[in-house]
């Protein structure tokens, strides 16, 4: 914020400098520079303005629902031995000795 209002004073003065000396020498070319320079000055207080706005919502931020929340170690179960296998196994196979489960 310290570096826009450094650069919008600085266009300001430099807009003031520019109308003086249109006006010490009588040039018009020089008030319609001072003239843009002014303008460029309010361009960019009113870009910030918007900027501000902007980023001051998105900022906010909106709780995450429980479901979108990402996954954290102490989420994710891990299992050592080789008897957890058969229970995570992607294969469907029923217990009872008889023929697996095929899926199309």
């Amino acid at each position: 914020m310290a570096i826009l209002l450094l650069l919008v004073l600085a266009l300001v003065l430099w807009s003031v400098r520019l109308l003086h000396g249109a006006y010490r020498l009588q040039d018009f070319s020089l008030l319609l520079a001072s003239g843009l320079v002014a303008v460029s000055a309010g361009g960019v207080i009113f870009v910030y303005s918007l900027m501000n706005d902007c980023v001051g919502y998105l900022s906010q931020g909106s709780p995450m629902i429980e479901a979108e929340s990402p996954l954290t170690m102490s989420d994710v179960a891990y299992f050592n031995s080789g008897s957890d296998r058969k229970f995570w196994d992607a294969s469907p196979v029923r217990q009872d000795n008889v023929a697996p489960i095929t899926t199309p």
